[in-house]
């Protein structure tokens, strides 16, 4: 079988291509299928541009690829699949789920492997109703706010009897980041708690100005905020917080155990949310797999089920606490366990889906985390 992927780069993951390609070569090898597959793979910047993204594809196919994966976003993923179908090929998408997908069927020819970053939106929310929150002050990047987190957070707080009673997003420019405006509110209203959105510099920026906050409230976070390549570069802030997340390394199954030990024998921290990605596909191909629908898997994060009613992969999430790492003074993740009611969440999510796809609503077009200088 000839397998392509299409890797993106980013200046906040710079391994981003690397780790993927690299998960997903070391998961054959751990399979006994190493050189069993013909493996190539081109850029595609930052997976913005769809007309580069089908070209690339259009190249692949007519060389002869079986199977092209691709870290993209749904929209992306969309706009060449018309390719797929002409050729009978299969397309995986490697999928942050911080964009929204715009189809209502599914894509015949497409299977996306998500990291569930708008689940883990709804399921930390849950969490903050649970503790006994109603009202919150939403926080994220001039970045972040061009994906689905933010407007997930607002959907969901809303439907679970709360709202968001506050926004607060920070600056484009670094130079210009401040959190005034919102610990100033916080400081009026104490019994709100905080839901956050950041990626990589941005989170470090955030939690490096929040050491006030604790005094006024808690904060909740999703995804990539919490996300250990991050977390462990960034000073502890002299608080914990509570987060939702896809993947951590500390999580102990033995399919994880197998995964951190194998990448991190390459260099330590190649075992990562990317190269899990990378991981999963090649579990799902297999020996020359490329019926996918009803598939089940035991990767790194658990037991995954891809949905062949929707194509999009179904996995567990895991609430956590964001604490210190008193060996060297940053941040770790501790007590994960799997989160209660996410079958409530994924119901609850499709039907924010669907709502977006009635309403003209903006998003950067970038797959998530792939930046330029």
């Amino acid at each position: 079988m000839k397998i392509a992927l299409l890797l993106p780069r980013s200046v906040i993951y710079p391994s981003l291509s690397f780790d993927i390609m690299d998960g997903f070569k070391q998961s054959l090898k751990n399979m006994g299928l190493e050189g069993y597959h013909e493996i190539v793979s081109a850029g595609i910047g930052v997976a913005a541009k769809n007309e580069e993204i089908y070209d690339q594809c259009e190249q692949f196919l007519l060389a002869g690829t079986d199977v092209i994966i691709g870290y993209m976003n749904p929209l992306s993923a969309e706009f060449v699949h018309p390719l797929f179908e002409a050729s009978g090929k299969a397309l995986i998408v490697l999928d942050s789920g911080y964009h929204f997908p715009a189809f209502s069927e599914k894509l015949s020819n497409a299977w996306f492997i998500s990291l569930q970053g708008g689940l883990c939106t709804r399921v930390i929310t849950q969490k903050a109703i649970e503790d006994g929150f109603r009202n919150f002050a939403f926080s994220c990047s001039f970045y972040d706010a061009g994906y689905r987190p933010s407007y997930v957070y607002a959907a969901a707080a809303e439907e679970k009897g709360g709202s968001i009673v506050f926004n607060h997003i920070t600056p484009l420019k670094r130079s210009e980041f401040t959190l005034k405006p919102l610990v100033e509110f916080l400081k009026q209203e104490p019994e709100t708690a905080v839901l956050a959105t950041f990626c990589g510099d941005m989170a470090e920026d955030f939690f490096a100005g929040s050491s006030d906050i604790a005094d006024y409230c808690k904060v909740y976070a999703t995804g990539f905020t919490s996300d250990e390549a991050w977390l462990e570069k960034i000073p502890y802030p002299g608080y914990e917080w509570s987060a939702a997340v896809a993947w951590s390394r500390n999580l102990r199954i033995p399919e994880n155990e197998t995964f951190v030990t194998i990448m991190d024998g390459i260099k330590y921290g190649k075992a990562n949310l990317f190269s899990v990605l990378g991981w999963e596909a090649a579990q799902f191909i297999g020996l020359e797999n490329i019926m996918f629908g009803g598939m089940t898997i035991n990767s790194p994060r658990g037991k995954i089920y891809m949905n062949p009613e929707s194509g999009f992969s179904e996995a567990p999430v895991y609430y956590t606490t964001v604490s210190k790492d008193e060996n060297t003074g940053n941040c770790l993740l501790k007590d994960l366990h799997a989160a209660s009611g996410t079958d409530a969440e994924r119901k609850g999510l499709e039907k924010n889906i669907e709502y977006i796809r009635t309403v003209e609503a903006n998003t950067w077009l970038n797959a998530y985390a792939c930046l330029e200088s």
